[in-house]
Parts: C-alpha cells; structure tokens; sequence
C-alpha cells in the first residue's frame, strides 16, 4: 500500500517515475477566481453549467492544477496547454516532441488526486466512506461472485465497509486507466487479491482474446477514505506529492518555487 505523501514546495520534473498529487481543497485560498483564469473560455463555461458551489470547485481547481502540472512537464505556460477528449470521453493531451504525457484525475470530497506518468496510460481513483449506502446491494450488481461472498463473509460492519470502498476503487481505477470507464461492466474482472502493491488484475478485451493486464496498488488515504492507482507496467515508481494549493504571483518553471501572494 502506497503510503509517502510528501508536501513540497517546488514542482519536479516528471521523468520515469508515475507522479501522484494529493489535492485538499480545504487548503485552496479563493479557489474559483484564482484558478478560473488557468482554464479555457471552454472549461470555464463548462465549470459555470455545475449547480452545486463544491462540484464548480472540484472541477475548476482539479482543472487549473492539472494545467500547472502538465505545463511544469513540457515547460510551458498552463494556459497553452492543450486538452482534449479521447475515446469513451476520456481526457488527453497531445504529445510533445512525440512524446506522450498520460494523466487521469479522481476526485471525491474535499480531495482531488492528479496521477501523471510519461510510461503509459493510468487511472486514479479515491471514495470516502458513505455509511448510508447498501454496500451488498451495490456489490451484488457490479462484483464478482467471489467478490461478492468475499464481502459477505466480513461480520464486522466496519470491516466491510473498508473492503467495499476497497474493491470499489480498484475497479475504478483499472475502468479508468483501461479508457472505456463505466463502460467496462465492473462485474467482469475481479480485484479480490490481498494484495496491496502493484498486483495485477487482467480485463478482457473483444479485439484481444488474451486481455489487458493493470497492476492495482491501494493508497493511503487517512481513516475515512480508499483510494486505488492502477498502471501497466509493474516497474514503474510512484512518487506521492501533496499539491501546494495556494495563490500564484507568478506560474513557476520546473524546480522553481511556487510564489505566494
């Protein structure tokens, strides 16, 4: 189980290893003016169609931190950064000097996590307890049978609640990193391993009979939370950095430090 967050004050490189940012947007100081001036004419037309004031945040600071981490990656300003949908509306961004950045963003709560990697594709996912839901119920629709009687077999309610939200964002996760989302029906893979590091789940796929492989680790998320990343290569490193929310007087360059105003 992945469990290293490291707060920092600069913005790394992102060279071989998998990046993964912890976002708490309790930290954030006037978030949506701020950081609504990162996005797109798009985006923020996009962030105005949200409701609820914590869905418009989720999005437009998930958004604009995003765009400061993909511009840290090819030094360029985060409001040049190009991001499109991909397939199955997945978010992307183009290569640069042919060489591709993957990303993908979970969010739930107060926290956003933002995972990067250069090496291949990715999900992220992170759920905080909601006590009030019938778990077997849910389970019953989008587990497998052995996840299911796994789930079954726990008498403590707590317990089996932590191992739901568990299984629930593994699945996640490799739904994300595989592209096709809720597409993939959650019930045709099984993420019932002990396991807590890198182990690998395989996906089915109607172009390849012999399916796609992920490697699943569970994070660290405090008392309240499950989260899970899933990757496609075992040897790959995970760097856990806590994003220093904050207003900026000046967009910083790679390793230089982030200016408070």
């Amino acid at each position: 189980m992945l469990s290293n967050w490291i707060p920092v004050d600069t913005l790394p490189p992102l060279d071989s290893e998998v990046q993964l940012w912890q976002i708490q947007l309790s930290s954030a100081a006037n978030p949506s003016e701020h950081y609504k001036s990162l996005l797109s004419p798009l985006e923020q037309a996009h962030a105005e169609q949200y409701r609820h004031d914590q869905a418009r945040e989720h999005f437009t600071i998930g958004r604009a931190c995003l765009r400061i981490l993909l511009g840290n990656a090819v030094s360029t300003d985060p409001r040049s950064v190009v991001i499109s949908t991909g397939i199955h509306g997945k978010p992307e961004t183009p290569a640069v000097d042919g060489k591709n950045i993957f990303f993908n963003i979970g969010h739930s709560k107060d926290m956003i996590l933002i995972a990067l990697s250069r090496q291949g594709i990715l999900g992220v996912d992170v759920e905080y307890f909601d006590r009030q839901t019938d778990i077997m119920e849910v389970a019953g629709c989008n587990f497998t049978e052995k996840e299911t009687a796994s789930l079954a077999s726990i008498t403590d309610p707590e317990a089996r609640i932590r191992l739901f939200y568990r299984y629930w964002t593994r699945k996640e996760a490799v739904a994300k990193a595989d592209g096709r989302g809720l597409l993939l029906p959650l019930s045709s893979f099984d993420v019932s391993h002990d396991s807590t590091n890198l182990h690998p789940v395989c996906v089915s796929d109607s172009t390849d009979d012999a399916g796609k492989s992920y490697f699943v680790s569970d994070l660290e998320l405090g008392d309240g939370a499950a989260g899970a990343l899933a990757v496609e290569s075992s040897n790959c490193g995970v760097t856990e950095l806590i994003f220093p929310l904050m207003s900026y007087s000046s967009l910083p360059k790679v390793g230089a430090p982030l200016v408070k105003t």
